[in-house]
């Protein structure tokens, strides 16, 4: 099953892929959720679309109450595109479904998973717009399940696979780039970004008067 492919930790619980897993055929994929004061194991999540061959749980992220995992041979939007799946670990319940705005076969976006509050990272490290498997990675409203960004090196090129492995904090998210050369053959690089704060608005009416009330990381105004 290779359970422990990936792993992941907030507080006192922890997420461990298993990407080889099989209940919804060869190579589906799930994750499991441990309560790391007891060792108990509390959920197993799979996939609501789970399909043999997806490698849900190769990526796995987690902080406070979400889980963000990825199955980056998804076939959706074509062959190996990819997808990512937000959970509430309290419940088990699943609650997004992420894709690229451009979700195209073999980007294997879901290749690596980022979570920090309400704002998620995924990394597409096949993705091709500055020349094949030169990498991107996605920043999302986890409130909305809205795509924000699409984070590109200010230097990519074709296989350096930018996207590959990254991590957020506060609103920071830095991205790496194993096979990026500019130290010499597959040197390797990694990149540090601003991300956007997610601002959801929520219209309310109260006697008549339309009020706009506007949340961004939990502050409402």
């Amino acid at each position: 099953d290779y359970f422990g492919e990936a792993v992941a930790i907030s507080g006192n619980r922890a997420i461990v892929g298993a990407w080889y897993d099989d209940d919804a055929g060869d190579k589906s994929g799930s994750a499991y959720v441990f309560d790391v004061t007891s060792g108990q194991e509390l959920f197993k999540l799979t996939a609501s679309n789970a399909a043999a061959g997806d490698g849900f749980g190769h990526a796995v992220s987690i902080h406070g109450n979400i889980a963000v995992i990825g199955s980056y041979a998804d076939g959706d939007a074509g062959d190996e595109s990819g997808a990512a799946y937000v959970f509430d670990i309290t419940t088990g319940k699943e609650l997004l479904t992420l894709t690229a705005s451009d979700a195209a076969a073999g980007d294997r976006f879901g290749i690596s998973t980022g979570v920090n509050d309400d704002i998620a990272v995924i990394g597409a490290f096949y993705d091709g717009d500055a020349g094949p498997y030169s990498g991107s990675a996605y920043v999302f409203d986890l409130a909305t399940g809205v795509e924000l960004v699409k984070l590109t090196a200010s230097d990519a090129a074709g296989g350096d696979e930018f996207g590959k492995s990254l991590a957020v904090s506060a609103n920071l998210a830095i991205i790496g780039a194993w096979f990026d050369d500019d130290k010499g053959l597959s040197s390797g690089s990694a990149y540090l970004y601003e991300v956007p704060e997610p601002a959801t608005l929520t219209l309310l009416t109260l006697g008549g008067l339309a009020l706009i009330r506007r949340r961004k990381r939990g502050i409402s105004e």
